[in-house]
């Protein structure tokens, strides 16, 4: 496996390495405008957003570093993946009954094993070894995804029944929830995208290594942590308030 060359593939990955990156440090920037001193959650976020980043240049580099840079910008792209998912847990956790807690963080903690066999299969695929990669890659969505997917079916169901905003409401009160929900569902639709895409459900005629889909659906994930920082029971606690306030006033 070598750097694209074909025009088209070559613009698209560029041009999707490129927004990744530029829409990751706007966020950092953001995260660090609104983050307070000591709150571990802020500093978690920024890292996660930080580690993505490098990912997003292995475009410049030609063989034989192209292979090596792109193996370990992976790296800190699998631990950033994996940093979300425990944000994603952070931020959903006053909402968790324990046991539902404790299952969620201890499957996170189940699937590191998998991306330590991904980043060495990553490694030795783009660096002409074997071909693992072709085989684990299908498998990704099912090590990463379903805990955001859980998250995002949690939080809409929280808004509904423990809070009884309507979603119009939510969105009329709140327009940061709004954005908050609609990148939820476009992280999701994109993580869908992904999945058709790898398991060649549909035809694409990208060349191999070339799929600007699951970086599409980690930008929107990352947008959901940076516009709102805290946790979500916080944030809708606050909502809540000012809804009643609003209401006796």
């Amino acid at each position: 496996i070598t750097k694209p060359s074909e025009p088209d593939g070559l613009i698209l990955e560029a041009w999707a390495q490129g927004f990744m990156v530029g829409a990751l440090i706007i966020m950092a920037g953001i995260t660090v405008s609104n983050m307070r001193r000591g709150v571990l959650l802020h500093k978690l976020i920024l890292i996660e957003l930080i580690f993505g980043m490098a990912h997003g240049t292995f475009i410049f580099p030609k063989a034989p570093v192209y292979g090596w840079y792109l193996s370990v910008t992976a790296i800190f792209l699998n631990i950033s993946w994996i940093m979300h998912n425990v944000i994603a847990w952070m931020k959903s956790k006053p909402f968790l009954p324990r046991k539902i807690s404790y299952i969620y963080i201890g499957t996170v903690a189940l699937s590191v094993p998998y991306w330590i066999v991904e980043m060495y299969a990553n490694f030795t695929y783009f660096n002409n070894i074997n071909n693992l990669f072709h085989y684990t890659r299908p498998y990704e969505a099912i090590f990463r995804d379903p805990w955001w997917i859980f998250t995002t079916v949690n939080l809409f169901w929280n808004i509904i029944r423990r809070y009884e905003f309507g979603i119009l409401e939510l969105i009329r009160v709140s327009p940061r929830f709004a954005v908050l929900l609609a990148a939820m569902m476009l992280s999701v639709a994109f993580i869908i995208v992904d999945i058709l895409s790898v398991t060649a459900v549909f035809q694409s005629n990208l060349p191999e290594g070339i799929n600007p889909f699951w970086k599409l659906a980690f930008i929107f994930k990352c947008f959901t942590d940076t516009i709102i920082l805290d946790d979500f029971k916080t944030a809708l606690d606050k909502l809540k308030q000012y809804k009643l306030e609003r209401l006796g006033s």
